[in-house]
């Protein structure tokens, strides 16, 4: 059953009150077991101390572009001065607030609070149907390639999504959506997944499987030749800054 849509004025009021936090989830390689890295994810808390799914809040907020400018800069500069000391940190950059970042001098805002962490920084950037957002990601893509900040393709799903061979041309990641795990793969599902993790092994990508929840899920990763695996079978190791989130309340979010 679909949640129900977020009041404005409850995004409005968590973000003036700076009642927000992240929440860095390791990425564990499938043959030591170690934590390689870790993906900033951003948490949102409301007045009773509830968290507001982070996808709800950031869809409401693409009504406003500048509010939505302003959140993700915020979001960042958090995601950046709280991140463990070592190992790459992955951020989720969206393409339609980095395309509001445009100055007028032809500098965008993202780009000085990014350079802060260059040297460990990985962009995660989410490739969809729609052709203007393809564009306008491969743009950003150009730009953070000539910064020398590291890319990778997020949601790489079975069913949906459109990833560009100028994506793939940019990306040193590729990361898997969590819908790989779902229900029993057909034989043709099966030998796409093998295709791409090929291909990947071929362009020098390192793979990603998100979604990892049980034993069974990190032995498919493991046999089918990912490199990294994600998701709350680790949720012993995630690591948690900001504002605090009721553990009775911390529901399964992605965004």
């Amino acid at each position: 059953m679909p949640q129900p849509k977020i009041h404005p004025h409850r995004i409005l009021e968590c973000l003036n009150s700076r009642r927000f936090g992240v929440e860095y989830q390791p990425l564990v390689s499938t043959r030591t077991g170690d934590a390689q890295c870790h993906e900033a994810l951003a948490r949102f808390i409301d007045t009773t101390g509830r968290t507001l799914p982070p996808d709800h809040v950031f869809e409401a907020l693409h009504a406003n572009p500048l509010l939505l400018l302003h959140a993700e800069l915020e979001m960042k500069r958090l995601q950046l001065a709280e991140a463990p000391q070592h190992g790459l940190l992955f951020v989720n950059l969206d393409p339609d607030s980095y395309a509001v970042g445009e100055a007028e001098d032809g500098e965008n805002v993202f780009l000085p609070v990014l350079r802060q962490q260059r040297s460990r920084l990985v962009v995660e950037v989410i490739e969809n149907l729609h052709l203007q957002d393809v564009d306008l990601s491969e743009r950003m893509m150009r730009q953070l390639d000539q910064e020398k900040i590291r890319l990778a393709i997020d949601d790489l799903a079975s069913s949906r999504g459109l990833v560009s061979y100028a994506a793939l041309m940019h990306a040193a990641f590729l990361k898997f959506d969590r819908s790989w795990l779902v229900g029993e793969m057909s034989a043709k599902q099966r030998t796409i997944l093998t295709w791409a993790l090929a291909q990947a092994a071929d362009l020098g990508l390192t793979t990603v499987l998100e979604g990892i929840e049980t034993e069974d899920h990190l032995a498919m990763a493991r046999q089918m030749g990912f490199d990294l695996v994600q998701g709350f079978l680790f949720q012993d190791r995630f690591i948690r800054r900001g504002c605090l989130i009721k553990p009775a309340d911390r529901q399964k979010q992605t965004a």
